[in-house]
């Protein structure tokens, strides 16, 4: 499964939402009910993405691999917030749960694509990644 999450079009307005939802955020001090609202603001935004993608509910019931790719500013480990959120909204639709039993591996990679792709697959755990 390859979800495809569109950034702002706007260059500012891209900007802006990186800085709303990069990990800095958090490390702020981001107040409880903000970050309450970011999670049900994901939850939609993901949600409303899968069924305009044709992306039908299946529960993955083996573990599996998510791979997070960005293309905007933020460092790499600073997706970590937006990547939680978008894996929080996954339960029950894609993925039967996060925890690591299902979900043994996440990965955030840099792509030239204007958008956030976020692949769902099967976890094998012979394929290690190169360092």
């Amino acid at each position: 499964m390859k979800l495809i999450l569109p950034y702002p079009a706007n260059k500012r307005v891209k900007s802006a939402f990186c800085r709303e939802y990069g990990l800095n955020s958090i490390y702020a001090g981001k107040h409880w009910a903000k970050r309450r609202s970011d999670k049900e603001y994901w939850k939609q935004f993901v949600l409303g993405e899968l069924k305009k993608q044709g992306i039908e509910r299946e529960y993955c019931e083996y573990p599996v691999e998510i791979i997070f790719r960005w293309d905007d500013h933020l460092d790499c480990s600073n997706h970590a917030y937006m990547a939680k959120m978008i894996e929080d909204s996954l339960v029950g639709y894609i993925l039967h749960d996060d925890s690591r039993q299902y979900v043994k591996r996440i990965t955030h990679e840099f792509h030239d694509r204007n958008v956030i792709e976020v692949e769902v697959r099967r976890y094998d755990p012979g394929v290690e990644i190169a360092l």
